[in-house]
């Protein structure tokens, strides 16, 4: 059997990522769709993005991810007092070792065409995190109990692509809590949900989600069987974040952090 090479496409590679982006979200977010986006943002703090990536670049990407995270996956299981001793339990891959090893992951992340899409969901330009670490990391929840329990972040804005997705009926649904506040000192997780209505949202493979993480508590619902949920989680921050100081204690212990302090030059 001969094979007409002329048809086979080749796999993507970095610096073919912003111009499939900006392809795909000419066709899928523009117009009535992504004032739909808007809209539902600026209502719930949390929007999805279906079909946010394009299929042949989601199949590269979950390559690339998974390949890092067999190599390089460190299990991880934590409660956070800083969180109301809400749950950590998952497999994590953090920021160095994606940036030596996931060219489409960091091309994604730099990528023009996400830094507009972002900025005009949200109503604002939004920035690259100014501490590297948290500019992308890999996690996997693949073991029955696994989950990324409720939490804020200390940026602004989160952002998350899913690479694999189990059915709703074996957990791995996102929940998030919109229009809450974060007291590192007093931090009460039942208050918030008592005060405020819970949102849940199922996604597929290649879908993408935009959360305000800052004021919106969001968990992801234990997984359930021998599911799997396998995303990238990347943080941009608002003009403010990059005028006050920002620790990042969850990030280090779960992702490692950097090792050498803020990102200098983003």
């Amino acid at each position: 059997m001969t094979v007409d090479h002329a048809e086979v496409s080749a796999a993507p590679v970095a610096g073919d990522v912003n111009n499939l982006l900006q392809k795909h979200f000419s066709e899928k977010f523009a117009g009535r769709s992504l004032a739909a986006v808007q809209e539902k943002f600026a209502d719930e703090h949390i929007v999805p993005l279906r079909g946010f990536c394009p299929p042949e670049l989601l199949r590269a990407l979950q390559d690339e991810a998974s390949g890092i995270l067999d190599v390089h996956g460190v299990d991880r299981k934590f409660t956070f007092q800083i969180t109301d001793n809400t749950p950590r339990q998952m497999t994590t891959v953090g920021q160095p070792v994606i940036k030596e090893h996931g060219p489409l992951i960091d091309a994604l992340y730099f990528s023009p065409a996400v830094k507009n899409l972002l900025s005009s969901a949200v109503g604002e330009e939004v920035h690259t995190c100014p501490y590297a670490g948290e500019h992308y990391v890999i996690s996997r929840l693949g073991k029955s109990g696994d989950t990324h329990g409720w939490h804020w972040d200390d940026y602004t804005y989160g952002f998350i692509l899913i690479l694999e997705a189990p059915p709703y009926q074996d957990g791995g649904f996102v929940q998030a809590v919109p229009h809450t506040s974060w007291d590192k000192e007093n931090p009460d997780v039942h208050a918030a949900l008592l005060k405020s209505k819970v949102h849940s949202y199922a996604f597929e493979a290649g879908d993408a989600y935009l959360v305000k993480t800052d004021t919106t508590m969001h968990r992801v619902y234990p997984i359930r069987g021998e599911s799997r949920r396998t995303i990238v989680n990347m943080t941009w921050a608002s003009g403010s974040d990059l005028e006050r100081a920002i620790t990042h204690e969850t990030n280090d212990l779960l992702f490692g952090g950097t090792g050498d302090g803020p990102a200098a030059g983003v």
